[in-house]
């Protein structure tokens, strides 16, 4: 069988002058690509931000003057009428 042998500086190169003409002519996706990665990236941030204060104002909740309001038989905190489980120990309310 016959084997052709390429030389190691001539694959380097082909990999530069690929890498380089896709740079070149796709610039554009890399950079969009990066965009999606950093939007993305800070968008979640955002989100588990705003489910955390959700959560802290659940667990803190102080019921205005005249408010009904449930006691939680677990952990005895004050809970919204309408909630079905306790913010705090997760658990079902009857």
């Amino acid at each position: 069988m016959y084997r052709i042998e390429i030389p190691g500086y001539l694959i380097t190169l082909l990999i530069l002058f690929l890498t380089y003409y896709l740079i070149k002519e796709l610039w554009w996706l890399i950079v969009g690509i990066i965009l999606i990665i950093i939007v993305s990236y800070y968008a979640r941030l955002i989100f588990l931000t705003i489910q955390q204060r959700k959560k802290e104002e659940q667990m803190n909740y102080n019921p205005d003057m005249g408010e009904v309001y449930k006691i939680c038989p677990y952990c005895n905190t004050a809970v919204k009428v309408t909630e079905k489980t306790c913010p705090c120990c997760n658990r079902a309310l009857n």
